[in-house]
């Protein structure tokens, strides 16, 4: 093959590559954003309804099915500080995707946003692939995808270069895995079916919402008597070796950065650790940028880690998650009478 041909052929391709590029460019930017199901009921209900509630808990299933809004509404009103509740937790919605949600959310731009619940843990990096590809894809944008990355690459926030480099073999998968799903929502693969067949979605959102379409439902009933017994066993063991942990750095500076653009439309962001087995405590690595409410601590909440209102490590039982949420408003009220 001669010279001229080749370079044909690459420029050939390159023309080529480039148009898709700019046509998926153009398409990306006047399509919306494809939101799986299970988010978007709870974003356009929020986005409809978002100047009559002050308050919103944000996070994953441990949020999701156990605060109650009503309950937490009436137990603040007792304690002399109104509030009006939504739920926006979501089952397995764990940084980086939760800040995704969090854009959208300000992006509705709510009036009379108070109080900003959100659930604090580190950047995952490991996909969870039961929730399936369209739910994987929605939130790798460039700034999410990024974050994954340099999670990926440094998760330990070393500032050496040659950490970074020593890590591209041992991350490789889940380099390769995020650059794949930010190509996929990129290049809007799957969009055409979503265009040409839309979904009715009032029945999932129905679900999603709750009986009080406040953003909470239950989970479940209490473990058995056999998973009660692992549970107490393993919980001995996060007890035994509990150790103080400090947030990731890419966590630590993304719950800042939304802490500061949450005071920028006037509300107050509060972080907060559910219940789980896990018995570290959680810390930013400097003063956090607003109060921390933990409560995996089982010495201090030893009713929060009982079987009886345990479904798993995770999940509380109606009882639990009542319980639970009168702390959480008790803890709440108290947090914001301290001078």
């Amino acid at each position: 093959m001669s010279t001229s041909t080749i370079t044909k052929n690459v420029l050939c391709t390159c023309v080529a590559l480039a148009a898709f590029v700019v046509t998926s460019a153009i398409f990306h930017s006047l399509l919306p954003p494809l939101i799986p199901k299970g988010v978007a009921a709870k974003l356009e209900f929020f986005a409809q309804h978002k100047d009559e509630f002050d308050t919103l808990l944000v996070g994953t299933s441990s949020i999701y099915y156990s605060i109650s809004p009503q309950i937490f509404d009436r137990i603040t009103s007792e304690n002399g500080l109104s509030t009006r509740t939504f739920n926006f937790g979501i089952d397995a919605m764990h940084p980086p995707e939760n800040f995704y949600v969090l854009d959208q959310i300000l992006k509705t731009q709510p009036r009379n946003l108070k109080w900003v619940f959100l659930e604090t843990a580190d950047v995952e990096t490991k996909l969870h692939k039961v929730l399936g590809t369209e739910r994987a894809v929605y939130w790798h944008d460039w700034p999410r995808t990024s974050l994954t990355l340099r999670k990926a690459l440094n998760p330990r926030g070393d500032p050496r270069w040659y950490i970074k480099v020593s890590r591209l073999w041992v991350a490789r998968r889940d380099l390769v895995a995020h650059l794949t799903l930010f190509a996929q929502r990129f290049g809007n693969v799957g969009r055409a079916r979503e265009i040409l067949f839309p979904q009715d979605r009032k029945a999932e959102a129905d679900l999603e919402l709750g009986p009080r379409r406040d953003g909470y439902r239950l989970a479940g009933h209490a473990m058995s008597p056999e998973d009660a017994a692992s549970f107490q066993e393993r919980l001995g063991e996060e007890i035994a070796h509990a150790r103080p942990k400090p947030l990731d750095a890419f966590a630590d500076e993304a719950y800042r950065s939304y802490a500061a653009r949450f005071r920028a439309i006037g509300a107050t962001a509060l972080f907060v650790v559910p219940p789980l087995i896990f018995q570290s405590p959680v810390s930013f690595r400097q003063s956090p940028p607003g109060p921390l409410l933990s409560f995996n601590d089982a010495g201090i909440y030893p009713m929060l880690f009982d079987t009886k209102v345990r479904i798993d490590d995770a999940h509380l039982t109606n009882e639990g998650a009542t319980e639970f949420t009168r702390l959480l408003a008790q803890e709440f009220v108290h947090r914001v009478r301290q001078p």
